[in-house]
Formats: C-alpha cells, sequence, structure tokens
C-alpha cells in the first residue's frame, strides 16, 4: 500500500506544482510556457490515470471479480490502434509495425486484450529511452497469434527474470522508475483467462522482448488465480 501510494503521489504532486505555478504566473506567461506546462500536466494525468486503472483492474481479478466477455473482433485494427495511441505520446520515438498473415479476425475479449497490449507497449516506452525505437510485430502460430513487443532500453536481469510476472515485483534496476509492479502479472492474467500466455525475455541493458500470445478462438470456461 505504501509502494501504491507513492505512486499516485508522484503524478498528483506534479499537476499541483504546475496548476500553482501557471495559476501565480498567468500573466508572465509567454503562449509557449503554457503550452509546456499544460503538456506535462496532461502527461502527468495520463500517468494517473493508468495508475488507477491497473489497480482498480489488480483488484478486481485478485478478487475473481473480471469475466470475459468475447466477441469477434479484428486484432490487426486493435495493434496498429494502440500503436498509434502509445506512440502519439512521445510523437519523437520511432515504431516500427509489422504485422503478417493474421486472422482476419478473432474471438475473445477485445477490451482486456487492449488493456494487456497497452501494458506491455507502455512499458517498453517507460524503460527505454524516448529516442529508441520499439517493434511490434504479429504472427500467426497454429490455432494462436504471437504479438510480440520489443525494446531496447534497461533490460531485465538474469538473477529478476524469473520473478517478473509476480504482483508487486520490480526489477532491481526499474526501482528508481516510476511503476506499481503490477503491470505485467495483470497481462498475464487477462491471457491466462483467454487460454493464452505471456512470455518475457531480456537482458540487462540489451532491452526485452515480450510475447502476448493470444488463441484465435476463445478458450471458455478457464479460471485463474492471479
Amino acid at each position: 500500500m505504501a509502494l501504491l501510494a507513492h505512486q499516485l503521489r508522484t503524478p498528483l504532486s506534479t499537476i499541483n506544482a504546475l496548476a500553482q505555478g501557471l495559476i501565480r504566473r498567468a500573466d508572465r506567461l509567454s503562449t509557449h510556457d503554457i503550452q509546456v506546462k499544460a503538456e506535462k500536466i496532461w502527461r502527468a494525468s495520463l500517468r494517473l490515470d493508468e495508475l488507477i486503472e491497473t489497480i482498480l483492474s489488480y483488484t478486481r481479478a485478485s478478487a475473481g471479480g473480471i469475466m470475459l466477455n468475447p466477441s469477434e473482433f479484428h486484432l490487426a485494427e486493435l495493434i496498429r490502434r494502440v500503436c498509434r495511441e502509445q506512440g502519439g505520446q512521445e510523437p519523437e520515438r520511432p515504431f516500427h509495425l509489422d504485422i503478417r498473415d493474421l486472422p482476419e479476425t478473432i474471438i475473445g475479449d477485445q477490451v482486456l486484450l487492449e488493456q494487456a497490449l497497452v501494458i506491455v507497449v507502455s512499458n517498453a516506452m517507460k524503460y527505454s529511452s524516448p529516442h529508441q525505437p520499439i517493434d511490434v510485430t504479429a504472427r500467426r502460430e497454429d490455432s494462436m497469434v504471437r504479438i510480440t513487443v520489443k525494446d531496447r532500453g534497461i533490460g531485465i536481469s538474469e538473477r529478476d527474470l524469473p520473478f517478473i510476472l509476480q504482483p508487486f515485483f520490480r526489477g532491481r534496476n526499474a526501482k528508481k522508475l516510476p511503476g506499481t509492479g503490477l503491470g505485467l502479472s495483470l497481462a498475464w492474467y487477462i491471457l491466462k483467462l483467454h487460454g493464452g500466455n505471456l512470455d518475457v525475455d531480456s537482458r540487462e541493458r540489451r532491452g526485452t522482448k515480450v510475447s502476448l500470445i493470444v488463441p484465435e478462438t476463445n478458450t471458455t470456461g478457464i479460471s485463474y488465480s492471479i
């Protein structure tokens, strides 16, 4: 709880300080200065919203309160949308998207699968420098689809890697960066509910590759504890 409170307080403090600065100096700030501060407030609010959504989703998952609502949807469109929206937060960062031979539609919970992909893509951005590219590939493998997100960031040490999907666990080299340690465990839980899986391959200072493995057709009747 102390970790979660600290992570929530950080963007709130940023929003508070910037808003007070705007109030006190509004008549002396140029249009450019106001735009810069407004963008920082916006980014801090996005971070706060992401934290709250992750905490609420984890709470529902740990209580068995997440239920699948499967429907037919276009997976390629979902992947493109997530990359476009996440990439829009860092316009200077290169995004390399490579989607081949995917089924036209799959059956699954579109909202939950989008949340899992957003978690993985936002992690890749968070733990790598803004100028480093993010590679997103998607391939069909038998009756499954593998979506792989690769970054060139700080990576995960060999000793931390076996624990990276445990709730609240954070690698030693990531403790000073914002995060709750809930994201990957929540994404893994969502994929397990679908009958899929999450693979993490990483080397410290060499980057991380996370693969979301999704069945083309949702497997019903699966229960899983986070």
